[in-house]
């Protein structure tokens, strides 16, 4: 049995493991899963960070997302892998365009953009969730706009990580472009990370969301980590399971697939549907031992789920990954990397220059709870903030 550290980087893959291209906004996370479940990922991203970089081949864009299809080909051309299979992550569900090139040029283990069209969609998931008797927020357009302080939230139709939602209230300025209303719910701010086979689905876990902390510097409702995984009563597990299966049917998704809801006491409130590998992944799978982007393959007929680390008593329960946002503009000297109960991730290149509200780079911890996890989250954040010198 696997005794690794699941807070440990995996070591390098041989260059005879199979090829996997991982594409979006950040892929270091995907890419230890995969290096986890015995692939070589060629990566593209906005980055390519340096504990990236010590695992995988990787290409850093400046034009995102209209560079990543060429860099994609650039990387392939100096690969001998042919067909290799494509994986996205976060944000390229809102570019269709892009997700669409890359199912052109080459196999494409993810869902298609017609399921994407759907499930990114508000309406039609406010539609589903309503014709199988599932609690779902309010839903408007700009045909009906609702009152202002009312309860309601904006959110551009393609945010995503919490960006371009706001209160729709006295201090919002009426929207100029494509937005829906949606209503307000209060409660836990959750995440469940699913595996869906086209037409069901089971949930893998769920985590709580950390959102706008300021001791993280994250502005507004950015998403800042997740912590997990979480013991839910019977009616909420059961409930979140269901809405699952059915989004899974009723969408035709495959592969992971993650729901951000707002849990009260006794429903799961779905706020947004994130169809591919997520934020709160690298959490779930620190949690079982297990890859993620592994379980991703086995939808796609490639099993890979082999145990990469003990998740048995000796092991945490909870573990833990936030996000530190910059409180200034920065340029990085040096970072520690952590000790026995928490790790930095997302390492950016000395010499980086880094502005005001960007995202600096993450810290994974593992405890016996919830506020374990927290504590050591924030014991880390402020150390990394002194040695950036910019004020934790």
């Amino acid at each position: 049995m696997p005794t690794a550290n699941p807070l440990a980087a995996p070591s390098r893959p041989p260059d005879s493991a199979p090829s996997l291209v991982l594409v979006g906004a950040s892929t270091r996370a995907a890419a230890w899963s995969a290096v986890r479940a015995g692939c070589r990922p060629l990566c593209v991203d906005l980055f390519a960070d340096t504990d990236l970089l010590e695992v995988a081949e990787a290409i850093a864009v400046t034009d995102y997302p209209d560079g990543l299809v060429d860099a994609v080909g650039a990387l392939l051309s100096e690969d001998s892998s042919t067909g290799c299979p494509r994986v996205y992550t976060g944000a390229l569900e809102n570019h269709l365009d892009v997700v669409s090139s890359l199912a052109e040029t080459g196999p494409l283990w993810g869902n298609p953009v017609e399921v994407l069209g759907l499930v990114r969609d508000p309406a039609w998931v406010a539609s589903v969730c309503h014709s199988n008797d599932l609690p779902c927020p309010g839903i408007r357009t700009l045909h009906e706009i609702p009152a202002r302080d009312a309860g309601w939230m904006v959110r551009r139709r393609d945010s995503a990580g919490g960006s371009g939602v706001s209160p729709w209230d006295s201090s919002t300025t009426t929207p100029n472009r494509d937005v829906v209303f949606q209503q307000r719910i209060d409660g836990q701010p959750a995440s469940a990370l699913c595996l869906a086979d086209g037409s069901s689905a089971r949930v893998l876990g769920v985590t709580c969301q950390l959102v706008g902390e300021d001791w993280l510097h994250a502005a507004g409702f950015a998403w800042c980590g997740s912590i997990g995984p979480l013991s839910l009563s019977n009616s909420l597990e059961d409930g979140v399971a269901r809405l699952a299966d059915v989004l899974a049917r009723e969408a035709g998704l495959i592969g992971l697939f993650g729901i951000d809801l707002v849990l009260d006491d006794n429903r799961a409130w779905p706020i947004e549907i994130n169809p591919r590998y997520t934020g709160s992944a690298e959490v779930i799978e620190m949690s079982c031992g297990r890859s993620m982007i592994g379980r991703h393959l086995e939808a796609f007929g490639e099993p890979r789920v082999a145990p990469f680390a003990d998740s048995g008593p000796g092991g945490a329960p909870v573990y833990g990954k936030v996000v530190l946002f910059a409180p200034s503009d920065i340029e990085i000297v040096s970072l520690p990397r952590g000790d026995s109960c928490w790790r930095l991730a997302d390492i950016p290149h000395a010499g980086s220059r880094i502005a005001t509200g960007r995202p600096v780079c993450s810290v994974l911890t593992g405890g016996g709870s919830v506020r374990d996890c927290l504590d050591t989250a924030r014991l880390a954040s402020e150390l990394v903030y002194r040695e950036l010198d910019c004020g934790g």
